[in-house]
Order: structure tokens, then sequence, then C-alpha cells
């Protein structure tokens, strides 16, 4: 077994774009994927699912929303599941990770690599970790996870970093 931690699986954050049976979505890992429902409704069409036949109408389909586990969520179409004799009711929820294999990449967010950026401007300016640290009011451990890429970082805590840390401004362009 490998000592590397793995990286959780890929959920969706947001619905990006919508036409009938395709549905653009934004996932944790950056990517942006489209998933097409017609392959998956002549599937289920096959397997005579017909908890999953309320989807084919367009009125209903559009209806989708993200649920609160980062996968599609119909609230409007009920489903019941039999598990250990007892039946639980919910709304439609699809498995994310296999609507994660049946979509199609579209494109990736490139990684910004603020970490090298901040660690070159800090050993440009002559400062130790520690010191930025306590100029900006954060800590050393931060500073050190921001720059090896380990922790995110907002925009209004660089901008602190940098500004009151290393003395220098953020030129921020959108390109």
């Amino acid at each position: 077994m490998s000592n590397r931690q793995k990286q959780p699986l890929p959920r969706i954050v947001k619905i990006l774009a919508m036409e009938p049976y395709k549905i653009t979505l934004l996932w944790t890992n950056e990517e942006v994927r489209e998933l097409d429902f017609e392959p998956l409704f002549a599937l289920w069409k096959e397997q005579n699912d017909s908890r999953l036949y309320p989807l084919f109408d367009y009125a209903v389909f559009k209806e989708v929303a993200v649920s609160s586990v980062r996968t599609l969520h119909w609230p409007s179409v009920p489903i019941q599941l039999t598990l250990r004799n007892r039946i639980i009711e919910g709304p439609l929820d699809l498995d994310p990770d296999e609507l994660y294999r049946q979509s199609t990449l579209l494109r990736k967010a490139e990684p910004l690599a603020v970490g090298d950026i901040l660690r070159k401007a800090r050993l440009k300016a002559g400062l130790s970790q520690i010191e930025v640290a306590v100029k900006s009011g954060t800590s050393r451990n931060y500073i050190s996870r921001i720059e090896n890429g380990k922790s995110d970082i907002q925009l209004e805590t660089l901008n602190k970093i940098v500004q009151l840390g290393i003395g220098k401004q953020i030129r921020l362009e959108i390109g």
C-alpha cells in the first residue's frame, strides 16, 4: 500500500450550463465536465429502471440542483429504496462517482502557483518564513504550507502577507 495520501473523490461544485439533457458541471478537482444524459437514458431503459423515467421529461430534468453531498439531485422526484427490510424515501440523487465516469472533460483550471510566487518574493526581500509570519500575523507553519502548495489561501490573506509581511504590493491581472 502506498504512503501517499489519497485524494478525495471529485464531487460537483456547481452547474455551469444546461441544455436539453446535457449538463456542464464544475467539479471539486477543478475540472469542467459535460454530462450527456442520452446514453444514460438508453441504459436505464435497457435496465428497465422506471424510478429514473421521470428525468426523461425535460420539464422535470431541468429542475436539477446540486445536493448538500455535491451530486445531482432532483427534489421533485421521490424515490424509495429498500435496505435491510427498511424502506427509505427521499428525493432522487445520482451516484457522483458514476456521473463523473460518464462525463467528458472539457477543460481543467490551471493551478495558480501562489506558493512559488510568494516564496520567490520572500527570498528576494531577504526574509525568513518566521519573519514574514510575525510581520503579517500568521504562523511560520502556515507560510510554509502555502509555499509548498499544501494549503489554499484567500486573496485577502495573501494581500496581508505580501503587504505586511514582505512589504510589497500585489498586482492582480486577469487576462
